[in-house]
C-alpha cells in the first residue's frame, strides 16, 4: 500500500491534518500506518498516541541524540547515568549504584535489551524490556517486563524518557501480549510520567500491592544435609519448583534444562574467563534426607552489583540496601521445614557476605513464612503494574508467583 494511499484514508478518517504525512517523513512503516488507520481505539487516545510516536522519531532525526541499544563498552556510562538519576520518594532520594558489573541483573534474563539515549558521546537516559515466557490464568503467554527507566537529573522535562521507552521497538524481541512492570509505592514521578504518556492507571495498568520480605543477616548455621547443586540436580530441582509455585500467575514452569540452562548463564558448554557470572551453579543448594533432595534454592548476591543508596532530604539521614534475593526455590510436600532450613542457611551466606538482607517473596508461601517468622524482618512492597494487550487475557492478576530477577 502507498503512502498516498494511506494518507487519503487519514483525510477520510477525519486525522488531523499533515499527521500521516509527518510519520511517512520519519519513515514510519506502511504496515504501522495502516494499523493505525484500523485501530478501533477512541480517535482522541489515537492521535494523541502517534503525534508522541511521530514526536519522538522527529526529535532523533533533528537533534545530536541518539537511540540504541546498550553494548559492553557502554556499561561505565551505564553506571554514570544510574548515579546521577535518583529517585524521590517522599522525603527519600535514592541513588541505585549498578558497579562493577552494571549489566548483573540484566544477564539473568533469558531475553533482555537494554536501551540507550546518548548526546555526543553521554548516556543520558535508559530503560529495559525483558520478555518472558510464563503462565498468566494457568495459560502459557509470552509477557515483557518494562523495568529500569532512568533519565539523568540535569536532562528531565526533555522528553528523554518518552523517547527511550519506544526505541528499538519491543517488537523486535519475540511478540508479547501484555506488559509487567514494578513501581515503588510513593514515586510520582513515575506515576506522572505514566499518565502523561496515557497510561491509567487502574484502566489500562490494573495495579495491586505485592511485598518481599527482607530478612536481616544472622549468624545462622548450615543445615545438615544441605549441599551445592550440580548438573544432574536439575531434574529433580525443577520437579520441586513446579510443585511449589504451580497454580501461581507469572510462573513459568520449569524442566530439567530449562533450570539447567539458567544456571548455565544462558549459554552452553564453557564461557571465557573474561565473562561475568551474576548467578550460576555455584549460588545454587540442595537439601538431601534419606538420598533424596527435598528441597533446593539459589542465591543471587544482589548486593555485589546493585546497592541503593537511600538519603533523607529533610534530616539527612543515610542508609544503604545491599541484599541478596532468593530465586528458584522449591520442596517436597509437606517438606516447608527443610525448605525454611535451607533459608536460614542462605541468611547466614548473606551475613557472611556482609549484605543487608536476604530478600525472598514469600506472601504465597504462608506455611514457609511462618517457619521463618521468628526471624528479624520486615516488608518491602511495590506496586505492581499489569497490562494485556488482548482481550482473551484476565483483566487483573491473581495470586502472583515474583521472580525477583526482574523485582
Amino acid at each position: 500500500m502507498s503512502v498516498a494511499e494511506l494518507e487519503a484514508r487519514a483525510r477520510e478518517g477525519g486525522w488531523p491534518e499533515g499527521l500521516l504525512a509527518r510519520a511517512a517523513a520519519v519513515h514510519t512503516p506502511t504496515w504501522l500506518m495502516d494499523m493505525w488507520l484500523a485501530s478501533p481505539a477512541p480517535k482522541e487516545l489515537l492521535f494523541a498516541d502517534v503525534e508522541r510516536q511521530v514526536a519522538v522519531f522527529e526529535k532523533l532525526a533533528n537533534s545530536t541524540l541518539r537511540a540504541r541499544e546498550i553494548t559492553p563498552r557502554d556499561e561505565e556510562a551505564f553506571s554514570r547515568l544510574w548515579a546521577t538519576a535518583p529517585e524521590k520518594i517522599g522525603d527519600w532520594e535514592i541513588i541505585v549504584e549498578r558497579a562493577p558489573n552494571a549489566l548483573a541483573q540484566f544477564q539473568l534474563h533469558e531475553d533482555p535489551r537494554v536501551t540507550i539515549i546518548e548526546d555526543r558521546g553521554e548516556v543520558v537516559a535508559c530503560t529495559a524490556w525483558s520478555s518472558a515466557n510464563l503462565t498468566v490464568g494457568g495459560a502459557k503467554i509470552s509477557i515483557h517486563y518494562a523495568m529500569a527507566m532512568r533519565v539523568s537529573a540535569a536532562r528531565r522535562r526533555e522528553g528523554l524518557g518518552d523517547i527511550v521507552r519506544r526505541f528499538p521497538s519491543r517488537s523486535l524481541g519475540r511478540p508479547t501480549v501484555g506488559q509487567v512492570m514494578f513501581m515503588r509505592v510513593g514515586n510520582d514521578n513515575v506515576e506522572g510520567f505514566l499518565k502523561t504518556v496515557g497510561f491509567r492507571a487502574g484502566a489500562t495498568r490494573p495495579q495491586k500491592v505485592v511485598s518481599v520480605t527482607h530478612y536481616a543477616p544472622a549468624p545462622l548455621a548450615w543445615p545438615q544435609g544441605a549441599r551445592a547443586a550440580r548438573p544432574e540436580d536439575a531434574g529433580a530441582c525443577a520437579e520441586l519448583i513446579n510443585r511449589t509455585h504451580a497454580g501461581f500467575d507469572l510462573f513459568r514452569p520449569l524442566g530439567e534444562e530449562s533450570l539447567a540452562l539458567r544456571l548455565d548463564g544462558w549459554t552452553w558448554g564453557p564461557r571465557p574467563d573474561w565473562a561475568p557470572r551474576a548467578y550460576g551453579w555455584g549460588d545454587y543448594f540442595v537439601l538431601e534426607r534419606e538420598g533424596r533432595i527435598v528441597a533446593c534454592a539459589g542465591l543471587w548476591d544482589r548486593g555485589r552489583d546493585l546497592r541503593e543508596l537511600w538519603r533523607n532530604t529533610v534530616t539527612g539521614e543515610q542508609r544503604t540496601v545491599s541484599c541478596t534475593a532468593l530465586l528458584d526455590f522449591g520442596c517436597a510436600a509437606g517438606c516447608e521445614a527443610d525448605l525454611a532450613e535451607l533459608i536460614r542457611g542462605l541468611i547466614g551466606r548473606t551475613a557472611e557476605l556482609g549484605r543487608t538482607s536476604l530478600t525472598a517473596h514469600l506472601e504465597p508461601h504462608a506455611a514457609l513464612a511462618e517457619r521463618l517468622s521468628d526471624l528479624e524482618h520486615r516488608p518491602e512492597p511495590r506496586i505492581l503494574e499489569w497490562s494485556p494487550y488482548i482481550p482473551e487475557l484476565p483483566g487483573e492478576l491473581g495470586e502472583v508467583s515474583l521472580d525477583l530477577r526482574y523485582w
